[in-house]
């Protein structure tokens, strides 16, 4: 009989000291995944992400990539590549200086040029559509350097599978 307590001891003691620690939880400030989906209407996702989406500028008649864009464009990949059930219509524009002919034309290459970069980046070319706008939505529409400057740009509008849940760079 004290044989069998002992063995009993030593099984309960084993088991106790075997038994798992429960999981740390996550820091108050990180939201799982799939909670957060739970938690939010795919339009408030889409509007959150919107927020980290990064709106892209370029020189005076130009729709080259600076150094400052590509670090930009990079992390709007990374963010697309996370969520792959996303798209983005690139939008082009340009400051009012020049023909409205003109003006589509360059923000239709600037728009294309983002394109060209996100799929070098891996973003497949059916996620991205372009547009243009030209000069015909200025963000600044006062005439001098400082409206210019943030009127040559390029947009985002993300899109949700076929719905077309939207937003727009800010």
């Amino acid at each position: 009989m004290t044989r069998t307590v002992l063995v009993s001891l030593f099984v309960v003691s084993t088991l106790a000291a075997c038994k798992k620690q429960p999981p740390e939880p996550a820091p108050a400030d990180v939201e799982p995944v799939a909670a957060l989906a739970v938690k939010m209407s795919t339009e408030q996702a889409v509007a959150k992400l919107q927020e980290q989406f990064a709106r892209v500028h370029f020189d005076f008649d130009s729709s080259a990539l600076n150094a400052e864009t590509k670090a930009a464009l990079s992390a709007n990949a990374d963010i697309l590549q996370r969520h792959p059930r996303l798209s983005v219509e690139v939008q082009g524009h340009a400051d009012e200086r020049g023909t409205t002919d003109y003006n589509l034309a360059l923000g239709q290459k600037r728009a294309a040029a983002v394109q060209a970069y996100l799929a070098a980046l891996g973003v497949g070319g059916a996620r991205v559509t372009t547009v243009s706008y030209g000069e015909e939505a200025p963000l600044e529409r006062s005439n001098d350097e400082v409206a210019w400057s943030k009127n040559r740009r390029c947009e985002f509008r993300i899109l949700v599978g076929e719905a077309g849940i939207e937003g727009t760079t800010r």
